[in-house]
């Protein structure tokens, strides 16, 4: 076979062969193209799905803690988990679901046994790419489950509902709650506050409103926009006020042993007085308790009413404090009392630096509880509750309040233990 032959038989066959690779590659295009299209559609699809499955997580939590604080007003949980769902995939700046047409349908449903709240998401979100070429991916359907689980006690409970500053730490102030939570019906942007070396511990924080300090500043994190929580104690009937059995009276540089009764006017321990309550029930009308100059106020079974004009209590700095309330009769479990009908103006000031037993319930719905001192207060009490219109503490401060319920005859008003619920992700 002469070169020319051998020439031309080679360019034939590399012809074919190049005929027959275009036409394999374009018969195999449309497959690549498929898959690395497929592949981009995947991708942003799970980019969806985790952002779908963080708004649903989200918004299940804060269904729970609408649920487990308004058990009354189920109605508002489907509203709280569809805005919650919302703010979550506006906020999420890796969502891709914003982009998309069609908006999710958010789903709450809401169980007693067990109570829980159940969202679930459907997405559905077509092929970015893979559209062009006929692809089409499923809807996504996200499912969370938030189970109200456990039951803390009320520690603190600011009550007004515009306060600036409703719940206040500054300087060092320090406020421990043990297994117990700290509410703030406040809507202010700064309904709680803990600024300086201030710390807030508690099992649970939640305010209606903002909060106001830094990471270090609270142990948890604040929850804020919570439901407004109502007063445990609304229902609760004042002390009936009799005639006057003590008028402006004052104790000086003695042992005393006091009697319940109602004491006109206030009642005032001076400089080396060591007072005893008998216990009972204790009205201070149109005047205050005031303990003073190195004072020592003690007593057992002992509940403490407010009432009229200038009705505050003020525990001096040196002085030494140790009350419990009454285990029975109209002031079971309440230490203090402030009537009602009371002004907002009384400030209630404990700047003891000696008071290791404060055992009962504070209850002081009009007035402001001012809390000053330089060593821990309550430390020695079984459980200490405060329900107030507005609580600050200033300088140094450590205020504990403990649980311990088991551990005294002393009652815990209904509403205090076990008043609202934390919640946690079961799927």
């Amino acid at each position: 076979m002469n070169d020319h032959k051998k020439n031309n038989m080679w360019a034939r066959f590399r012809n074919d062969v190049s005929a027959t690779s275009l036409v394999g590659f374009a018969l195999m295009l449309p497959v690549l193209l498929t898959v690395s299209v497929g592949g981009f559609d995947y991708a942003w699809a799970v980019m969806q799905k985790s952002a779908l499955q963080e708004a649903a997580d989200t918004a299940a939590i804060a269904g729970g803690k609408e649920l487990s604080l308004s058990d009354s007003r189920r109605e508002n949980v489907e509203a709280v988990v569809r805005a919650m769902v919302q703010r979550s995939i506006a906020d999420n700046s890796r969502a891709l679901v914003k982009k998309t047409q069609q908006k999710p349908t958010v789903d709450a449903k809401v169980t007693d046994d067990p109570l829980q709240v159940t969202v679930v998401i459907k997405q559905p979100i077509g092929a970015v790419v893979g559209g062009l070429f006929g692809l089409e991916f499923p809807p996504i359907e996200i499912t969370s489950v938030a189970r109200v689980v456990g039951q803390p006690n009320i520690c603190v409970l600011a009550l007004d509902s515009g306060a600036n500053k409703a719940i206040s730490l500054e300087h060092d102030a320090r406020v421990t709650g043990r297994n117990c939570a700290v509410y703030s019906n406040s809507a202010h942007k700064n309904a709680v506050i803990a600024k300086n070396s201030a710390t807030l511990t508690a099992s649970f924080i939640c305010s209606r409103g903002g909060k106001s300090g830094g990471s270090g500043n609270f142990n948890p994190t604040p929850m804020t926009d919570c439901p407004g929580f109502d007063d445990p104690l609304a229902g609760r009937p004042e002390p009936l006020i009799g005639p006057c059995t003590e008028n402006d009276y004052v104790v000086e540089g003695v042992v005393a042993v006091l009697q319940p009764g109602t004491y006109c006017g206030g009642l005032r321990l001076e400089s080396g007085t060591e007072a005893e309550m008998l216990p009972g029930v204790y009205v201070f009308k149109d005047g205050p308790l005031v303990v003073e100059d190195g004072a020592t106020l003690t007593g057992k079974g002992v509940g403490l009413f407010y009432t009229g004009r200038d009705a505050y209590f003020l525990f001096e700095e040196k002085t030494t404090i140790s009350l419990e309330a009454p285990v029975s009769g109209p002031m079971a479990g309440l230490l203090m009392f402030e009537g009602r009908a009371q002004d907002t103006s009384a400030r209630h000031e404990f700047l003891s630096n000696n008071a290791p037993v404060v055992l009962g319930t504070l209850y002081l719905s009009r007035g402001e509880l001012h809390v000053d001192a330089d060593t821990p207060i309550a430390q020695d009490s079984a459980y200490t509750a405060i329900v107030a219109r507005v609580m600050r503490l200033y300088g140094g401060p450590h205020l504990i309040l403990n649980t311990d319920y088991d551990k005294t005859n002393v009652p815990v008003p209904k509403g205090i233990r076990g008043a609202g619920q934390p919640v946690s992700l079961v799927q």
